[in-house]
């Protein structure tokens, strides 16, 4: 593969040194700064220290053409970006009239004047470009010194985002609009890497035009295809190669192209039928209902949804009779079906998802160890169920994976995939 541009990411704050909070930033920037075809070469996480944020600066500065920042930009005394910016460039902070403006205007919604201690918010770096902030007050940095471009970003994940599609995108394409970077990523569910290799078979004729990069995340699984052409014709076609092999091997498992969830992906299919979907949840605790309404505009196809943790729960809301429970217990197919069925009755819905299952960590059984879930999927005309075993991972995981899976049956479903 032909050399290309290169970037490095910067996230500073003891808190993601300390792990207190998950760094999730480095892997949005990661690929948005691929997809703009100046792809990560190093990323790295700093302290909250002028001293410390500064050498990783200088150390990115001799060897990245594209540098990003996050986080430190706020109005707190751990909030050092800016100043360690400042003094390494010998900048000065000035006062911005549009910045104190935007500010006053976000404390005028709250009903307040600009606190003391918000009140270095309104100040920018001199000789630096300002980036509005639409969701708060810290502004973003551009800053342009000897063909190397160095952003600082507000380290809030959606003002992080925000900046990056509206600010940040728009000046690396515009200062690098020859740098391409071709891939393509198919979103899969219901197989776990192993499987997936063992499907594909002998890799040999796709590795010399492609990489493949296997991305696993709680139960699904990103293939990332990436051409190694720098030609768009011959790279379009090398990864058209790619994805129908894979497609023919494991087609029923892809789920979307590109950034859809499986959310949205059932959530089209269904409003474009017209159609109004339930979920009935034991283990999973509400976590297929969070999952669909974070999909904007689920009001169109989700009905409703019940947490029926407890027997009583699925007997009075649902209706699953006294003595499938008493029979079978609560983690069978026999009581998944009934859940979906009465979720499908009570709802007036088109399709139910129901899930029942051990999540743990105690409760299992030799019979029914943790991690043992039964799904079911009713609609009009038929009710199926399948059993997964996710294993005795965190409880946590148990639950997620527990979510995804019921939803990826739905879509087979749905699209009648086998």
């Amino acid at each position: 593969m032909s050399e290309r541009l290169r970037s490095e990411v910067i996230t500073i704050g003891d808190e993601l040194l300390l792990g207190r909070t998950i760094n999730s930033n480095a892997a949005f920037l990661g690929q948005r700064l691929a997809e703009c075809g100046v792809p990560v070469q190093w990323s790295s996480c700093v302290a909250d220290d002028v001293a410390e944020i500064q050498a990783a600066i200088s150390l990115a500065l001799n060897r990245a053409d594209v540098i990003v920042l996050s986080g430190g930009l706020g109005p707190t005394p751990d909030d050092l970006t800016r100043d360690a910016i400042a003094r390494l460039f010998d900048l000065p902070l000035v006062e911005s009239a549009e910045q104190r403006v935007h500010v006053e205007e976000i404390f005028r919604k709250l009903g307040r004047a600009i606190p003391t201690a918000s009140s270095n918010q309104v100040l920018v770096l001199g000789g630096a470009l300002r980036l509005p902030n639409p969701l708060g007050t810290a502004a973003g940095i551009y800053l342009e010194r000897k063909g190397k471009h160095l952003f600082a970003l507000p380290g809030v994940p959606p003002e992080l985002e925000r900046l990056m599609d509206e600010q940040v995108e728009p000046i690396v394409q515009r200062q690098f609009g020859g740098a391409k970077y071709f891939a393509r990523t198919l979103r899969m569910a219901g197989i776990g890497e192993s499987l997936l290799m063992e499907r594909l078979g002998d890799l040999d004729a796709l590795a010399r035009r492609v990489e493949l990069a296997y991305l696993p995340h709680q139960g699904l699984l990103d293939l990332r295809m990436t051409s190694r052409a720098t030609d768009a014709y011959e790279a379009e076609a090398d990864i058209a190669f790619a994805e129908h092999y894979i497609r023919e091997r494991a087609g029923e498992h892809v789920y979307a192209t590109g950034r859809d969830t499986l959310a949205q992906v059932i959530g089209n299919v269904l409003v474009n039928r017209g159609q109004w979907l339930t979920v009935a949840e034991s283990c999973t605790g509400g976590l297929i209902s969070a999952m669909l309404t974070d999909t904007p505009g689920a009001s169109r196809w989700f009905n409703r949804g019940f947490v029926t943790y407890a027997n009583e729960a699925k007997q009075e809301l649902l209706g699953v009779p006294a003595a499938t429970l008493e029979q079978y217990g609560a983690v069978s197919e026999e009581t998944v079906q009934a859940m979906a069925e009465g979720a499908l009755r009570t709802a007036r819905a088109d399709w139910a998802v129901s899930v029942s299952g051990i999540a743990g960590p105690d409760g299992g059984t030799d019979e029914k160890p943790v991690g043992t879930v039964w799904i079911g999927i009713a609609s009009a005309h038929t009710t199926v169920s399948q059993k997964i075993q996710v294993g005795s991972r965190s409880r946590e995981l148990v639950r997620t994976r527990a979510a995804h899976f019921a939803l990826y049956l739905l879509f087979k479903q749905l699209t009648g995939k086998r």
